[in-house]
């Protein structure tokens, strides 16, 4: 009886909340409103948060905005090894076409020089000095070395392999391609002083006018490896292309 009259004094603002609890407990998908009354209208209900139209939108879009990265990044992948390939093709037929350059304006260097001979009043010809025998003999390399890696480069288009393995095909390719770059721009620089100083003291001939072709043409053919000299460089600190 006391505990009673004890519980009817206390404050119904004071009472433990868990004593009301079965009349708090919400609904997590509709609430439901009823008339002052006491009547039982039909329950109208309120979506909650979670089942909100602009909720299912963004549930919707966030795998469709997913999708689209991903699709952009494969395209930006696939794009970027489109580009290596291409790039790849174009370094390789410039390449060959270096080379076949190179090629063709040794064998005309040393074709035009070796021809040089029992011209003009002198009747002189080109193995009677060293410059000249020494430029020949490089256009000749060259044209040897330059024609070989032509056909190796034809050779790795058509069947996918190349004569010397990589990588040391790439390291002899740049060695050799600097050192006949050096020995023609030499050749031609020696010969060049030997026939200058031949027109300063016989005057112009047939036989200097040759051989100022000759070396003319030898000049091109430096261009042709230095250019061949760049793209092996290229292909060698670029292993992956």
């Amino acid at each position: 009886m006391a505990k009673e009259a004890m519980e009817e004094g206390i404050s119904p603002s004071l009472r433990s909340p868990l004593q009301n609890s079965d009349d708090l407990t919400p609904s997590s998908k509709a609430i439901v409103v009823r008339s002052p009354d006491g009547g039982e209208p039909p329950p109208t209900s309120f979506l909650s948060p979670l089942s909100s139209p602009a909720s299912a939108k963004a549930a919707v879009r966030a795998p469709t905005e997913a999708k689209q990265v991903l699709e952009t990044e494969n395209s930006t992948v696939v794009s970027s090894i489109l580009r290596r390939q291409w790039r790849a093709e174009a370094v390789r037929r410039a390449d060959v076409v270096a080379r076949m350059v190179a090629a063709a304006l040794c064998l005309i260097s040393f074709s035009v020089m070796a021809a040089d001979k029992d011209r003009g009043w002198t009747t002189d010809a080109f193995n009677s000095y060293k410059e000249y025998r020494y430029c020949l003999s490089v256009n000749v390399i060259g044209f040897v070395y330059a024609g070989f890696q032509a056909y190796a480069e034809v050779h790795h288009m058509s069947s996918k392999k190349h004569i010397i393995r990589r990588p040391m095909g790439n390291y002899f390719n740049f060695a050799m391609d600097q050192i006949l770059a050096y020995l023609l721009i030499s050749a031609s620089s020696s010969a060049t002083a030997r026939t200058n100083y031949w027109v300063t003291n016989w005057g112009t001939d047939p036989f200097p006018n040759m051989i100022s072709g000759s070396v003319a043409v030898s000049f091109l053919a430096f261009v042709a490896f230095a250019l061949s000299s760049l793209i092996s460089a290229y292909n060698l600190f670029n292993r992956p292309i």
